[in-house]
């Protein structure tokens, strides 16, 4: 799990160890996490440039409606002082901690994230109701749901050209790489183009800097745009089919990047610059009639071909 941790997370864990000692005790809880994770610090902390609270955490609690000074006072007032003295020995943590983390993990996975960061373990620390940190965020009316929410609605959206799976549907025992089969953006397009025939969604993986095209498919392919999902590019060719009354295609464009290399002023190796060219195709769609009627594979065939 701990491979899987950011920064921010492993500075908060760090931190908390840190914490438990200001407090003196021998062991590390979910107070003392989620104190790291807000940002908390004190003159008896040896950092000596304490790692604070993350962008992204920060942004996240003040769209809950609250705080991280807040959510720092609600813990400190139900945390108590202990007896022991760093000693430089190992801090266990406690049961309730440990299940955070776990808590953490599950909240990466489930929102499609391949790290935990700080925001998953606040994330955690809400769900483990039974912490004394998980009692402090509810009594601010904070839960993991409502966190989970606030972490999608501040994660940007992927560049319209990042490697992603693309969902087409076609009819059931229909090649996409074979002539005359049908494939469709959505499934209610393809169950009223099919009506008497079970439909099934099938999943085209685009690569880096991969996008639909569309255009005319004769004499010559004239692009008329270039979209991130295929959806958007059957609208597109649809309405040109209209108003052309030809053939359009819909392709998927396979980018081919090219370094410029030459020597730097010490005589090394160095990239001077890239210059990317779309000539070839990993997907052909025909849009005739009144629908897809025709998909080809066209391997890495060069475009205009």
């Amino acid at each position: 799990m701990f491979e899987k941790f950011d920064d921010t997370a492993r500075s908060a864990l760090v931190m908390a160890k840190d914490i438990a000692a200001k407090f003196n005790q021998d062991h590390i809880n979910t107070s003392h996490l989620l104190l790291a994770v807000t940002g908390y610090t004190s003159p008896e902390i040896r950092w000596h440039n304490p790692p604070g609270i993350s962008p992204k955490t920060e942004a996240i609690i003040a769209a809950l409606g609250t705080t991280a000074d807040a959510v720092i006072a609600q813990t400190v007032a139900a945390m108590k002082y202990g007896t022991s003295h760093d000693d430089g020995k190992h801090y266990p943590f406690t049961p309730n901690l440990k299940q955070v983390l776990e808590y953490a993990l599950r909240s990466s996975m489930m929102l499609g994230d391949s790290h935990i960061g700080a925001e998953h373990l606040l994330a955690g620390l809400a769900r483990n109701s039974s912490g004394t940190a998980g009692a402090a965020l509810l009594r601010l009316g904070i839960t993991d749901a409502k966190i989970h929410t606030a972490i999608q609605d501040s994660t940007p959206p992927p560049s319209p050209t990042a490697a992603r799976p693309c969902a087409v549907y076609l009819p059931v025992g229909k090649s996409i790489f074979k002539n005359g089969g049908k494939i469709y953006p959505d499934l209610a397009t393809a169950q009223a183009a099919h009506p008497d025939q079970e439909i099934a969604p099938f999943v085209i993986h685009l690569g880096e800097g991969e996008f639909f095209d569309v255009g005319t498919a004769h004499p010559r392919f004239s692009s008329w745009g270039r979209f991130a999902s295929y959806a958007d590019a059957f609208t597109a060719a649809e309405k040109f089919r209209e108003v052309q009354g030809a053939d359009i295609q819909i392709r998927i464009l396979v980018p081919d990047v090219k370094e410029l290399r030459g020597k730097d002023s010490a005589g090394r190796d160095v990239v001077l610059g890239r210059s990317v060219e779309y000539a070839h195709v990993k997907m052909m769609s025909r849009i005739a009639a009144a629908h897809a009627d025709a998909v080809e594979a066209s391997g890495k065939e060069t475009a205009g071909v």
